[in-house]
């Protein structure tokens, strides 16, 4: 609980360090990208590491910064975390940071599971028909490839995913399935 209450404040504190710098869509860029950098499990053990010094690590994030193309500010937060010992939530900052980025940008983030990568043109058709459903000012599409579906899309959107569309072939050949075996039920009893 401690871990989840400090990312929110670190959280909190980037989106407003954003906000009163007039930096807050830099600032969500290099999130996103910091979010695909911790993904490498070396990385963020490295990070994590009470083994690695301060500077170490101040040196790696400096490199990194430069390399990715982050922010100043973002930066420095990232300093401030390894002054304060923090670097070992910087996943958990960084899901806040987006939950907290959507609701102040009015964004909706949507998956999109595939039978195969769908076109920009296709996202942007869903993203426009989502966008006159939920009446959010933004859209934010994640296309996942899933070759189980056969043909068609499953876009799953609202908090934490709760609202779902199924247009796949695999949905389709499963309610049949399903109406099919509630009707040999039905005439066995008869």
């Amino acid at each position: 609980m401690a871990k989840e209450s400090a990312a929110a404040g670190y959280a909190a504190a980037l989106i407003e360090l954003g906000q009163s710098t007039k930096t807050l869509e830099a600032i969500h860029k290099d999130v996103e990208t910091l979010s695909g950098l911790i993904g490498n499990a070396e990385l963020a053990n490295f990070l994590a590491s009470p083994v690695a010094s301060d500077v170490q690590k101040k040196a790696v994030i400096k490199n990194l910064a430069a390399d990715a193309g982050l922010n100043a500010y973002t930066a420095n937060f990232l300093n401030v975390l390894v002054d304060k010992k923090r670097m070992n939530i910087v996943k958990e900052i960084a899901a806040v940071f987006e939950e907290l980025y959507c609701d102040i940008t009015d964004t909706q983030v949507a998956v999109v599971t595939s039978a195969v990568k769908l076109e920009n043109s296709q996202q942007a058709l869903i993203a426009k028909k989502l966008q006159s459903m939920t009446g959010a000012k933004n859209i934010k599409l994640k296309n996942v490839v899933d070759s189980s579906l056969i043909a068609g899309f499953i876009v799953k959107y609202g908090k934490d995913g709760s609202q779902l569309i199924d247009m796949s072939v695999k949905g389709q050949l499963d309610r049949l399935a399903q109406q099919f075996d509630l009707s040999d039920n039905a005439l066995s009893a008869v």
